[in-house]
């Protein structure tokens, strides 16, 4: 009776297990939330400002903000804050006036969720809507990864000495 080499099969488990478990991380937003002394650091335009448009096409929305004042940068008068179309995009509302940290990649700004970004103001006919923004799965999904894993070592060791007992 033919037995594949228990390392290999080990081997082909262990690399699944780092496959899959990479791919699941990848779906959400990985980063850590900074502190606004941080975030400043970090970021490459900070400013106060009230959006005027929220606007784009489904692929590329973004916002246009009427800069108030220059906290960090040289930008003045008006900044368009793009999208990624991810998980870590921060929304802006029209009319509603926000302390903006930016990050700037490729001649466009993006403020990610990492940062500090906060609402200042908002007009009282619009309060801004109550959002329910999941908890991380983050630490559920490395444990999953880690009990595949463990179970891939375990399977692969009982191969091989069923393997070396048969010989």
């Amino acid at each position: 009776m033919w037995l594949p080499n228990p390392l290999t099969v080990t081997r082909i488990i262990g690399s699944l297990a780092i496959i899959l478990s990479a791919a699941a991380l990848s779906l959400a937003c990985d980063c850590l939330d900074l502190s606004p002394p941080d975030s400043f650091k970090a970021a490459d335009l900070v400013f106060v400002g009230n959006v005027v448009a929220s606007n784009g096409t489904a692929s590329e929305p973004n916002a246009t903000f009427r800069v108030e004042q220059i906290l960090k940068g040289t930008q003045s008068g008006q900044v368009v804050i793009a999208s990624h179309m991810t998980d870590c995009d921060r929304s802006f509302q029209t009319g509603n006036t926000y302390i903006v940290y930016a990050r700037q990649w490729d001649g466009t700004f993006f403020a990610p969720t990492c940062l500090s970004t906060t609402l200042v103001h908002a007009p009282a006919a619009q309060q801004p809507p109550i959002r329910y923004t999941p908890s991380s799965r983050y630490g559920y999904r490395v444990t999953v990864a880690g009990v595949i894993l463990l179970l891939a070592l375990v399977v692969g060791y009982m191969v091989g000495r069923s393997w070396k007992r048969a010989t």
